[in-house]
């Protein structure tokens, strides 16, 4: 009985879906933001570098909102706060460490030079990347596995790309398949609760 009122309250609090579909959209977003954005503009930064912190932001306010109304409607407390505040401490990092890239292209060269461990750095140290690492918090918070193998293929999904030559002036394939991931993903997760209901039916 205790166990099954656990899982209950586990299954209620979980909203990962959402912010896998808000994931979903914003790397979506960023095709033509790659495509028109990038270049140099006057010795300013391109505007590409500034759609991250600002699109990052704007999806953890969405989900933020998302969990506390969802906290409110079913009357239990969802840890969002962790998830939050990493979030945007993930999104101030990567900006600066961007930032500061731009204006010193020689920075830390070394870890960045031709090695096993480039590609994963490059992969990590990005804003896309930031997706990743924050949902690997998010599964540890619902204790979802499910969630947790999504993550780790959304990792995978953008590792697989990275040496790609023949990318699009889009950014095609990495974003189709990085934002496939997080839209299947979140999809699926929107659709198990059901699929489980009928089952136990």
């Amino acid at each position: 009985m205790k166990q099954a009122l656990v899982r209950h309250v586990r299954r209620e609090q979980r909203g990962a879906w959402f912010a896998l579909l808000v994931f979903a959209a914003v790397r979506f977003a960023n095709a033509p933001v790659v495509r028109y954005g990038q270049g140099d503009h006057n010795g300013d930064l391109p505007p590409a570098m500034w759609y991250w912190p600002v699109a990052l932001l704007l999806a953890y306010g969405a989900i933020t909102w998302f969990y506390v109304r969802r906290s409110a409607r079913v009357g239990l407390g969802i840890r969002v706060g962790p998830y939050l505040v990493l979030g945007i401490a993930l999104v101030v990092f990567i900006t600066g460490y961007v930032v500061w890239e731009a204006r010193h292209p020689g920075f830390l060269g070394d870890l960045r030079g031709p090695s096993p461990f480039a590609p994963f750095f490059d992969t990590v140290l990005s804003p896309a990347g930031t997706i990743g690492l924050a949902l690997l918090l998010l599964a540890r918070i619902e204790r979802s596995w499910a969630l947790l193998a999504i993550a780790c293929g959304y990792l995978g999904a953008m590792l697989s790309t990275t040496d790609l030559s023949d990318r699009s002036p889009w950014g095609f394939p990495g974003i189709l398949l990085e934002g496939g991931v997080l839209l299947l993903g979140g999809v699926g997760l929107a659709l198990l609760p059901r699929l489980k209901g009928r089952q136990a039916a």
